[in-house]
């Protein structure tokens, strides 16, 4: 018998997908069914599905309406933050963290006991629903599960050779869908308008560094290969412009058909600015660069991610030196933490030892469901065809809607997920877990609605 019925929400598929199946995985092997899709799909056919929990990655005023819809179906709810680990100050959780969707969840998860602390000084009087359980997206990058990229890790290998790796964090100067000053006259960026207005700050000067190095380094060292990967909500034409500008062979925008992860593995370092991606190289053992916007702290700089950087750069001479001296006189760096750095992580980060899911599994585990749906309503292969239809139409109409902006944007946020590409990762996974993949049921249960369970 089935423990319990979870449903994994998806947005952004390349920094989600792959965290989320492995995390799908634990938790069937462990007897649960999970069900996972994007967002717009769980919302559009939760009225169906087998009462279960909603496993929000948002706790935003947006996922009030969609949280009381699913309540009212008789889903239970559970949340996280997606980027708490380092947008974390007290100041802007009670509108990352909405109360009244903290009122509706039975838990509510962060990625660490410092994100805890902090949420519970906003919010003293949910101290029972607030729980430390890490973040799935650090369990991919384990020694035992990134085998899991091996083929993808070749293949960047032949390709780009030895390379140093820019993981571009513009989010605001670069953001595909706003301009910054769109983004600052949000009601949301009102209430913190003057970290939004840093964060800014610190993204223009940390542009106006790597424009200055991307000029004159590549033409200065043509035997060290440079790969650029634009966060997933920047204008990749912007960086495909400037690197024509520049005209240097050894200057290269990273194909998107591979994963971030495997160029981190793949690469021999990365170099980023205050960025999740230098936690991420400390725990698949890859160095790390961290370029600071200034020499002075403040609010936006990440204490952890600055603790886990191998080595810090406020000049691009320093970051020069640092490059050359690698691929040129083997002086090579690592990130080795001392004790007390050690504790620094494992206040912020909770499933560095133990899999997220091992925590998520023993919390959700005390939620009694009362079933309003025992099992899943007109899932068969002759609705599934009919809701496929319908699905198509919609998506034409939509389309018709929407700017080519828009269209865009949403493309690269969630290109899609078929069946047999969600089915290709189970069983990859599976492989590199030592895990037989015949003893899982891999199915679809509702367009864009993937089902995992054990047989």
């Amino acid at each position: 018998m089935k423990k319990k019925r979870i449903y994994a929400i998806l947005e952004i598929k390349e920094r989600e997908l792959l965290a989320k199946t492995l995390f799908a995985i634990e938790m069937a092997k462990s007897g649960h069914s999970v069900v996972i899709g994007k967002k717009s799909s769980l919302y559009r056919y939760q009225k169906y599905f087998q009462s279960g929990i909603f496993y929000f990655k948002g706790m935003g005023k947006k996922n009030v309406e969609p949280m009381q819809e699913i309540k009212k179906n008789g889903h239970k709810i559970v949340g996280f933050d997606e980027e708490g680990l380092v947008v974390n100050q007290v100041s802007g959780i009670a509108d990352r963290v909405n109360k009244n969707c903290l009122n509706m969840v039975d838990f509510f998860f962060t990625v660490g006991a410092k994100q805890q602390k902090n949420t519970l000084k906003v919010y003293p009087d949910f101290k029972k629903k607030i729980y430390e359980i890490g973040n799935p997206r650090f369990d991919l990058l384990k020694k035992k599960n990134n085998k899991f990229y091996r083929n993808e890790i070749q293949a960047l290998k032949k390709k780009y050779g030895k390379f140093v790796f820019f993981a571009t964090n513009f989010t605001m100067l670069n953001n595909y869908f706003f301009s910054s000053n769109q983004i600052m006259k949000k009601p949301s960026v009102k209430n913190n308008l003057h970290i939004f207005e840093r964060d800014l700050e610190n993204q223009k000067r940390i542009k106006k560094k790597l424009l200055y190095f991307f000029n004159y380094f590549p033409k200065k060292y043509p035997n060290i290969n440079i790969v650029i990967k634009p966060h997933p909500v920047e204008r990749k034409d912007y960086w495909i412009k400037l690197l024509k500008k520049i005209k240097c062979k050894n200057l290269m925008l990273a194909d998107q058909k591979f994963n971030t992860n495997s160029y981190l593995l793949a690469s021999e370092f990365n170099v980023g600015s205050n960025c999740h991606t230098s936690l991420e190289s400390y725990l698949c053992e890859k160095p790390t660069i961290n370029i600071r916007a200034n020499k002075k702290d403040n609010i936006q700089i990440s204490k952890l991610i600055r603790t886990v950087s191998g080595k810090e750069v406020l000049h691009m001479k320093e970051l020069e030196k640092i490059i050359s001296d690698w691929f040129n006189k083997n002086k090579k760096f690592r990130n080795e933490l001392s004790k007390r750095e050690k504790s620094i992580l494992y206040h912020n980060v909770k499933n560095i030892k133990q899999e997220s899911s091992f925590f998520f599994e023993k919390i959700i585990s005390t939620i009694n469901i009362q079933p309003k749906i025992k099992k899943d309503k007109y899932s068969n292969f002759f609705y599934l065809k009919f809701f496929s239809y319908l699905r198509k139409i919609k998506n034409l109409y939509y389309s018709f809607r929407s700017t080519k902006d828009e269209l865009d944007f949403f493309q690269a946020k969630f290109p899609g997920l078929k069946l047999d590409e969600f089915r290709f990762y189970v069983k990859e996974f599976s492989n590199v877990l030592n895990y037989d993949f015949k003893k899982l049921s891999v199915k679809e249960i509702y367009p864009g609605c993937f089902c995992l369970e054990k047989l």
